[in-house]
This record gives structure tokens, sequence and C-alpha cells, in this order.
């Protein structure tokens, strides 16, 4: 990022998350959020980090069922964006540290933010043996 360039958005891959994150981390960038957005095919993932007065965005796309790594032995204080987001939205963030298993939200519907619409497998659904 050039010293005029205040801002990046830049989209990477599940598999190139944790590398990205720890080089920020190592240069100093804080984390200022994590968003999720839900549309019909999958989430959106932004995850927001600050450097001074710069801003850089990783944006990660996955699918209703693609698992997603834990920041949080990186950031701890990930840990309640991303229990937040597996509960309202479905995302399978795997090794979030504290994991507080779905609890974060006292909520009426499973998933209640996500626009994704997936088959259940047999071994998913309700009185299947598995």
């Amino acid at each position: 990022m050039s010293e005029r360039e205040t801002q990046s958005l830049e989209e990477i891959g599940a598999g190139a998350l944790l590398a990205e994150v720890d080089a920020l981390k190592l240069d100093h960038w804080r984390l200022v959020q994590i968003l999720c957005i839900s549309s019909p095919g999958g989430n959106e993932l932004d995850y927001s980090f600050g450097g001074g007065y710069a801003m850089r965005t990783l944006r990660l796309r996955t699918g209703p069922k693609d698992p997603v790594p834990s920041i949080t032995h990186i950031y701890p204080a990930a840990f309640l964006y991303e229990n937040e987001i597996r509960d309202l939205f479905g995302v399978r963030i795997e090794r979030i540290d504290p994991d507080w298993e779905g609890k974060v939200y006292d909520v009426a519907a499973t998933k209640p933010f996500s626009k994704v619409s997936v088959a259940a497998t047999s071994s998913e659904r309700p009185g299947e043996a598995r």
C-alpha cells in the first residue's frame, strides 16, 4: 500500500487467510472489525485492519458449507466476532477460542441472518440414523 493510499480491499481464499492475518499482526496492524454479509449462494466475510491512518480489508467468500479458520490465536479479540457470525449466519468457523458453542445469543431461529439455502444430508436431518 502506498503512502497516498489509505485503504485497500483484497479478495483472498480461506487457505490464505491465516498467513495474511499473521503478516498483518507482525506488522502491527490492529483488528478493527469482522463483517459478514449473507447471500443465497454463500457468505462474504470482510476482515478489516487498521495501521496508523490506513485501513486494509481482506475479503473472503465462502460457500454454504465451506470451513473458515478462526483467527483467535492471532487476534484473541476476534472470538466475539467469530462466535456471533457462526451463530447468526451459520458460517463454519473452526477452532474459535473460546468457543461459546452457539450460545452467544438467545434467538428463536437458527442462523436468523443467513440467506443461504442448503439441503441437509441424511446424517444432518433430525430423526435420521447417524
